[in-house]
C-alpha cells in the first residue's frame, strides 16, 4: 500500500506541475486583446502536451521499476495510479459543483479560479465538448488513461513507440 501511494503521488506531482505551470503563465493568453478564447485554447493544448509528456514519462518509469521490483505486476495498476492521482482534483471539482454560484462573494470566486487553473491543461477538451458533464468526465479520465497506457508500456519494456514504414529503395523513388 505504501508503494501504491508513493507511485500515485508521483503521478499527482507530474499533473500538478503542469497545472501550476498553466496557472503561472496563464496571464499571457488572457492578455491577448483579440480572440482571447482562441489563445487560451491554444495555450491549454500546449500545456496539455507538456502534461502528457511528464505524466507519461513518470508512468513509464514507474512501470519499468515495477517490472523488476514487483513479483506479479498488473497492467491495471497504472490506471489505478492515475485514478488515485486525480482524486484531489475530483474532490475539488465536486466541491466546486456544490458551492459555486456567480453571485457569490469574492472568496468563492477565488475558489472558482483555482478550480479552473487546476483543470487548465484540460481546458481545450472541456471547451470543445461545450462544458457538459461528459466534458469534465473526459478531462478527469485523461490522466488515468495516460498513466495506465504508459505504465503498461513500461512493464513491457517498450521505451518508445516506433512507427516504421517500409520505404521503396532510393532507386525506385528517383525513377
Amino acid at each position: 500500500m505504501k508503494t501504491f501511494i508513493k507511485h500515485a503521488l508521483k503521478i499527482l506531482f507530474a499533473y500538478s506541475t503542469a497545472a501550476a505551470v498553466f496557472a503561472f503563465f496563464v496571464i499571457a493568453p488572457l492578455s491577448m486583446a483579440n480572440n482571447m478564447t482562441l489563445w487560451l485554447l491554444a495555450y491549454s493544448f500546449v500545456m496539455f502536451m507538456f502534461m502528457f509528456f511528464i505524466v507519461s514519462k513518470t508512468a513509464l518509469s514507474i512501470g519499468k521499476s515495477e517490472k523488476y521490483d514487483d513479483s506479479n505486476p498488473s497492467a491495471i495498476k497504472g490506471f489505478l495510479y492515475g485514478l488515485a492521482a486525480m482524486i484531489p482534483y475530483l474532490i475539488l471539482g465536486l466541491v466546486h459543483l456544490l458551492i459555486f454560484d456567480n453571485s457569490l462573494e469574492i472568496g468563492l470566486r477565488i475558489f472558482h479560479y483555482i478550480f479552473r487553473c487546476a483543470l487548465g491543461p484540460m481546458y481545450f477538451i472541456i471547451n470543445t465538448l461545450n462544458y457538459t458533464w461528459y466534458a469534465f468526465l473526459t478531462a478527469y479520465a485523461v490522466v488515468p488513461v495516460i498513466s495506465g497506457l504508459w505504465y503498461f508500456l513500461g512493464l513491457k519494456g517498450i521505451d518508445k513507440i516506433h512507427i516504421t514504414k517500409k520505404l521503396k529503395e532510393d532507386e525506385d523513388f528517383l525513377k
